[in-house]
């Protein structure tokens, strides 16, 4: 009986022009309930009229909502960012000395067999600009090396302009233009087509051709290593 009574009066109120939510505001039946109640039923206009103007309301409610909510993120992300940044502060040298050692370790050449006489040599490539400038300060704050010392091979694809390549990088990291070299890389998962805008100026790598320098930065991340 009692359920009865809660379908003839949620028919009712839909044909008053109410919607699903408030209808299960007040009765608290699923979605589903209703839907199976309100097949087939016929609405006149102007409760359809009142539908329409609720349902626009609460789309427009929506989008409102959305922007609101991104702006929020946004704020909430940069503030994340800017109390991360603030807890580095200066780097001393021996945080220097760790962080160039562990950005090697990532990105640096590091492969050699130590059973055969080869003389592994010092190479980091990267297409990141700040990282690039990071291992530089590293190399010359805490390894002594100048920059007159570091050779610069470029990794260029189709597209790109050698001598554009070439005066990017020398103006950001200040190694004399001569060490410079361009050299095109293709491989055949890309096939020679790679977009222009993924990698604009070549992967740019540092190299150090000397066999101690390779095997003090070896050290350190053998230190990392142990310390752990």
């Amino acid at each position: 009986m009692e359920f009865r009574k809660d379908y003839q009066a949620a028919r009712s109120l839909r044909l008053e022009g109410k919607t699903y939510g408030e209808i299960r505001g007040i009765f608290k039946i699923p979605k589903s309930t209703l839907s199976g109640w309100f097949s087939g039923l016929k609405i006149n206009n102007k409760a359809k009229k009142i539908l329409e103007s609720k349902k626009k309301n609460g789309y427009y409610k929506l989008v409102e909502f959305n922007k609101t909510r991104t702006r929020d993120i946004l704020k909430e992300n940069e503030n994340i960012r800017k109390e991360y940044e603030f807890r580095v502060g200066k780097l001393n040298n021996r945080e220097l000395m760790i962080l160039g050692a562990a950005l090697y370790w990532g990105e640096g050449y590091k492969n050699f067999n130590q059973k055969r006489p080869i003389y592994p040599y010092l190479c980091l490539g990267n297409s990141d600009s700040e990282m690039i400038i990071t291992f530089i300060y590293f190399l010359e704050k805490i390894l002594g090396i100048t920059k007159d010392r570091i050779r610069a091979p470029i990794f260029i694809y189709p597209g790109i302009v050698p001598e554009e390549a070439i005066n990017y990088w020398q103006k950001l990291t200040k190694i004399p233009r001569e060490n410079f070299r361009c050299q095109m890389a293709l491989n055949r998962a890309s096939q020679g087509e790679r977009p222009k805008n993924l990698l604009p100026h070549g992967t740019l790598q540092l190299r150090v051709i000397k066999r101690q320098d390779f095997f003090k930065i070896r050290g350190l991340i053998d230190g990392i290593i142990k310390s752990l």
